[in-house]
């Protein structure tokens, strides 16, 4: 019977290289969320000209983030090879 190998990737910077990704997507997620709220804090100040490219931003910093997980994903699988 084989022993199993460990769960986790034990390559050189591994473990900080997850880190980093944890770190960027999370404040990704805090501006997305600072930007939701100045969005709508300005909506209903009375500027409309704001929410579209509010918009676009979200979206780019949501698809940042998805890239980074992703590739978190994809980095993990290629390990437990």
């Amino acid at each position: 019977m084989p022993i199993p190998g460990p769960k986790h990737d034990l390559r050189p910077g591994a473990k900080g290289a997850m880190g980093a990704r944890l770190l960027a997507v999370a404040m990704l997620c805090a501006f997305q969320y600072w930007l939701l709220t100045s969005t709508v804090e300005a909506y209903n100040g009375g500027d409309r000209d704001i929410p579209l490219p509010a918009l676009a931003t979200s979206l780019v910093c949501f698809a940042l983030g998805a890239g980074l997980v992703a590739a978190g994903e994809l980095s993990a699988r290629r390990a437990r090879r």
